[in-house]
């Protein structure tokens, strides 16, 4: 099993690494390459990445370590008083399949417990099936379809939400 921590600012250049090594392997023929580099220049711009980790205290950010290496991380909020919203939650494609995404989302659970929420509530780009098949093996049902914006283009997101127990 890795070994699971809270993210720290010096972690921030391998979780940036994952990102881009996630995106560029699910979302080609999804969203243009232009839609990626952007998405990843935006949402994982370092500066961001380490305020975000050093001085956000309300934001669960965990990353994932084998071996001393980061190979995943997630963030999640308590969004509303019975709900946690799963903002990200990505794997390496190298270790993925191997508990990785499970244990990360494990600690999600356990902290959303720790809040006494009800639910948990994930988004995902509706062109990512393997994604949307992990939820739906951890127990999150679809709930609806909206439309966000990646890269400057709008896409389709469904939405999932899946109890607190």
């Amino acid at each position: 099993m890795p070994e699971i921590r809270p993210a720290t600012p010096e972690d921030v250049d391998a979780i940036r690494e994952v990102a881009d090594a996630a995106w560029w392997d699910t979302y080609p023929g999804t969203l243009s390459r232009d839609q990626i580099e952007r998405a990843v220049d935006r949402l994982y711009d370092p500066e961001f990445l380490r305020e975000v980790v050093s001085e956000r205290e309300d934001l669960l950010f965990l990353v994932a370590e084998r071996d001393g290496e980061l190979v995943g991380f997630g963030s999640a909020q308590q969004t509303f008083a019975d709900e946690v919203e799963l903002f990200t939650l990505y794997v390496h494609p190298d270790h993925q399949r191997a508990g990785v995404g499970t244990a990360l989302l494990g600690e999600v659970l356990d902290a959303a417990r720790a809040q006494s929420v009800d639910r948990l509530r994930a988004g995902v780009l509706s062109g990512n099936q393997q994604a949307r098949s992990f939820l739906e093996g951890h127990g999150f049902e679809r709930t609806e379809t909206v439309t966000t914006e990646v890269g400057g283009e709008s896409q389709p997101e469904d939405l999932f939400e899946r109890p607190v127990e």
